[in-house]
């Protein structure tokens, strides 16, 4: 039999559909969320209806779920969600950081790399909120699953273990069970750079090259990763857990995936300023790669697949010359 919780009072900054699905599982547990939307008309449909149309159809949304546009109502919450695009997160936090307080706690959820800067999102928290203390939730997760109370797990990294079992319990209902980790920079590599290879996969999938090359290329992808998150300072082995193979495995078969299904269309023969302009949601992937080249130089590490999609999507090069690339590599050890 489950036992809630005691009642929390949490706040889920962003409400596109991850943000409004986290805010789903915790409302079953009996938390009274805040969901913060950028948007007024959001907030507003949002409670009025108990849908978010926009981004989670069909989904009535739990009734201890009440949706604001104003970042300070949202803050009165000790636990804060940060569900908003990552490219957007340095901005939002900016937002927030004259109504913090010490009890604060962030727990980034957002899953990308800073296009400009080239930071991870608790890199950027840190930056701007040295003093609150972070967490970071990355896992296989898609929020249509999670919101309709379908089983999942995920990793819930932090440094501070006490830290990491309190919000565990917090998090943690019978349908979605978080596993704790402390090691933060392996869990957003894995969680960002898997959009990369997700768009690899899609485009493979689209040109209909069978199951054998997506095989190798989630492999190869899983190898790439790794390799950047350890020269960073990760462990090996978050990348065999939930946020590492977990999520990459869930993202690159998927057409529920928004990277791989971005892929799929580049293979399919759409272009890029085509697949754009039809969607609503992020697709990080696009932003990563970028990142994810310019930070593979910055270690002195070797990400092919990395570097094939950074060139489809920002240098021109078409498809059959970047296949052309990858296959023409000279080949190594497996390890």
């Amino acid at each position: 039999m489950h036992n809630p919780p005691p009642s929390k009072k949490i706040s889920v900054i962003g409400a596109g559909s991850w943000g409004s699905a986290l805010a789903q599982s915790m409302a079953f547990n009996g938390h009274n969320i805040t969901l913060w939307a950028r948007r007024p008309e959001l907030a507003k449909q949002i409670n009025k209806t108990h849908y978010n149309h926009q981004y989670l159809k069909d989904i009535e949304l739990n009734h201890n779920i009440t949706a604001t546009s104003d970042i300070k109502a949202a803050m009165d919450s000790h636990i804060l969600l940060m569900v908003t695009p990552a490219q957007s997160l340095r901005f939002i936090l900016a937002d927030m950081k004259s109504y913090i307080l010490p009890e604060h706690v962030l727990i980034l959820c957002s899953k990308g790399i800073e296009a400009q800067s080239c930071m991870l999102m608790s890199d950027i928290s840190r930056s701007i909120m040295p003093k609150t203390p972070i967490a970071v939730l990355t896992g296989p997760n898609f929020a249509h699953d999670i919101a309709r109370l379908k089983p999942a797990a995920t990793t819930l990294a932090c440094e501070d273990e006490r830290l990491a079992k309190t919000l565990q319990n917090i998090v943690a209902t019978p349908y979605f069970r978080p596993y704790i980790s402390n090691d933060i920079i392996g869990a957003q590599i894995a969680g960002s750079l898997k959009n990369v290879i997700a768009i690899a996969c899609g485009i493979t999938k689209g040109l209909n090259m069978g199951d054998s090359a997506l095989a190798s290329l989630v492999t190869r992808g899983l190898a790439e990763i790794s390799r950047l998150g350890t020269a960073m300072g990760a462990k090996q082995e978050t990348f065999m857990g939930m946020c590492g193979v977990g999520d990459l495995m869930l993202t690159c078969s998927s057409e529920q995936s928004r990277n791989f299904s971005f892929g799929y269309a580049l293979g399919q023969g759409q272009n890029l300023e085509q697949i754009m302009n039809t969607r609503q949601s992020v697709v990080e992937g696009v932003h990563s790669a970028q990142s994810a080249i310019k930070l593979a130089e910055k270690y002195g590490v070797e990400m092919p697949i990395s570097m094939a999609v950074h060139k489809c999507l920002n240098k021109g090069l078409s498809l059959d010359e970047v296949l052309k690339e990858i296959l023409n590599r000279p080949i190594g050890h497996e390890i």
